[in-house]
């Protein structure tokens, strides 16, 4: 598995990866193998200092991830924009089906203990204190951070983690650079997995 790889909507997942993904179970939801015992253990930790962490969404399928695109696409249109307005408003933080990180297994959506959905606040809790602190320790970048919207593409994202490895994911904390500057910057020099 490349833990370093760019899905985005220029980058769509590869179309075999889905069918060589070993899936593990993690509060209900489904990950990467690797990234299953990466993601417990963290959580074990956060809760070890007394941070309860909610999993609230996992590896999706195109299917899955398509239902949702037609969704955010159908509520858009619903308040009144025009299609194309509804895909830029949708495009903001969702990704194409087979464009999305969550496509991968990779992907983890987080939140407090008694989340539904995904927080905008996420940031401002202990939970998002913690992780910000702590998840690259176990291998996971906040995947879309604030001010760097102009290199990923999405909207700020306080629960959307991604498991890159714990190499990686240490020096992508340590610069504060996002995954796009990770790959442009180390991807001659950088070998990893």
């Amino acid at each position: 598995m490349d833990y370093l790889m760019l899905v985005d909507k220029f980058d769509p997942i590869p179309p075999d990866l889905t069918d060589k993904l070993k899936l593990c179970e993690v509060q209900g939801k489904l990950f990467e193998s690797q990234t299953a015992a990466a993601l417990k253990a963290m959580l074990d930790a956060a809760a070890a200092d007394g941070v309860m962490i909610k999993v609230i969404s996992g590896y999706r399928s195109t299917d899955y991830q398509h239902m949702l695109w037609e969704k955010g696409i159908s509520l858009e249109m619903s308040k009144g924009l025009s299609y194309e307005q509804a895909v830029k408003e949708v495009g903001r933080t969702l990704a194409l089906p087979g464009s999305s990180e969550h496509n991968t297994g990779l992907a983890a959506d987080l939140g407090t203990e008694h989340a539904e959905d995904c927080e905008n606040d996420l940031n401002r809790t202990a939970q998002g204190k913690w992780l910000c602190s702590n998840a690259h320790k176990y291998g996971f970048i906040l995947r879309y951070p604030r001010m760097k919207e102009h290199i990923t593409g999405i909207d700020y994202e306080p629960w959307h983690y991604r498991y890159v490895g714990r190499e990686a994911a240490e020096i992508i904390y340590k610069s504060g650079i996002c995954l796009e500057e990770f790959l442009h910057f180390y991807s001659d020099s950088y070998t990893l997995l």
